[in-house]
Order: C-alpha cells, then structure tokens, then sequence
C-alpha cells in the first residue's frame, strides 16, 4: 500500500459588499451581510469566478462552497479582489480556515487507493491523482454532457476541459461511490478570458469539519453559512436541499 501521511490543509473565502448607512448588499463570495449591534457579520459563499459568466456553475446551497486553495492561487485572487474592492468602492473581507484531511497519499492517487483508504483519506487533488483515474473522470464527464444533450466530442474531450464544468464535480463527488468520505476535492478552474489558462480551487463539501480559522479584518466577522454544518443526507435526491440549508451564519 503506497506511504500515506496524515495532513491540514488551508482555505481561503472572500467576500466583497457594498455598504450604505446601516445596510450592507453583498457584491461577490457573501450570501448576506448584517449588523446586529456587535459589528458587520458577513455570511460566506463560493469565492467568486473570474468570468461572472460562469456564476450559474457555482455550488449549490446546502452542498458545499468553492474556496481558494494553493499558497500562489490564493494569493493572486485575494489581491485581484482587493483592487476590484477599491476600485468598485467595495468592502473587502476574507476568512481562512484549516481543515483536517486525514492521510494524504505520497504518490498519485488511484480509485483503488480511494477504495483502500476509505474514511482515511478525505482529500483528493484531481490534476495530481493517476492519469487512468483522470481519464475515467473525464469519461463520466462526458456522460453527464450528453445527458444534458451537450456533445461530448467537442465539450469534453480532453481532461482539460473539465475546468470549465465546476458544476459537474459537485455532481461527481455527490455520485461516485469511491469519492463519498472525500471532502476536500482540489479542481482545475478555467474561469479566465483565456480558457487555457487553469487555476486549482478547492470544493468542500458540506458538513466537513474545521479546526481552524483567522479573520482578515478586525472590522468584520466572517462566517459560514449555517448548513454547512450538516452532511448531505446517504441517498438524498441531489435536486432537494438538506434540512438546515437555509439557516444563518455557523458560528466557529
């Protein structure tokens, strides 16, 4: 069995809103933003794609969010958004967490590996697992295209096509057997101008626990909406929203 390690790793979400007097509208990576008298408290959801175009490809509420993830990735993001903060008279505000994977596999992961490990591994990187795993990744990609009445042959040749479709690995990780105690999924992102151009994010499913966190500003409190505290339910219909979706900021 190849040499696995126990690992964190760290997240970032973002949120950008406008305030008004005493109101505040959320612009980008915000579900709502209010003042209860002890200060701005800012309700996360997904970090926001480059081409707005693509907000429809975002995850669904109740099960789970988009954040940025990767030391380079994050930071070019976190600085992007700022200037369009000020540029925009925009609020910035950005939350990070460190979540706890389990055992990460020194060598490329393969779907006996996910098999093996079970519970123990809860992190997958797509670009960095067995080039057969990927190639069988973007076969069931293909499915799902020509089930929507898309084509195959020209939407989803080649593996680097599936970072266009964010939306199809929410529907994977949610399908696949072999990926059910995964709950942090590391995926290529082409939300560019440049469609060659593939930044990874990471999707983390709902109900993931967190063992850390650091508010970027002493201004405002960041928080995660309230159903990501509870897990999509074994055999629950993929078009109905788990009990507790709609519910207000987790407190961490």
């Amino acid at each position: 069995m190849p040499h696995t390690v126990s690992s964190r790793v760290q997240l970032t979400l973002l949120s950008l809103f406008r305030q008004h007097g005493k109101q505040a509208q959320p612009v980008v990576g915000a579900e709502r933003v209010y003042d209860e008298g002890h200060g701005l408290q800012v309700v996360a959801s997904s970090i926001p794609f480059r081409n707005r175009a693509m907000d429809s490809k975002a995850p669904r509420p109740g099960m789970g969010l988009l954040a940025l993830f990767g030391i380079r990735d994050a930071l070019d993001e976190l600085q992007h958004w700022r200037m369009v903060a000020r540029t925009s008279q925009a609020q910035f505000a950005y939350l990070q967490l460190q979540v706890e994977v389990g055992m990460n596999a020194s060598v490329a992961p393969t779907r006996q590996m996910l098999r093996e490990q079970g519970a123990g591994m809860r992190f997958l990187n797509v670009r960095r697992s067995a080039a057969e795993f990927q190639k069988e990744l973007l076969a069931r990609f293909a499915q799902y295209v020509a089930q929507e009445g898309g084509s195959p042959e020209h939407d989803m040749a080649h593996v680097r096509q599936m970072a266009l479709r964010p939306d199809l690995f929410e529907r994977l990780l949610y399908e696949d057997e072999d990926l059910r105690h995964i709950d942090v999924l590391v995926i290529p992102l082409a939300d560019w101008p440049d469609p060659t151009r593939v930044r990874q994010v990471a999707y983390v499913r709902a109900g993931t626990p967190l063992l850390a966190l650091l508010q970027g500003s002493d201004q405002m409190q960041v928080h995660l909406p309230g159903w990501m505290a509870r897990r999509y339910l074994p055999g629950q219909a993929l078009d109905t929203t788990p009990s507790g979706a709609g519910e207000q900021a987790q407190p961490i």
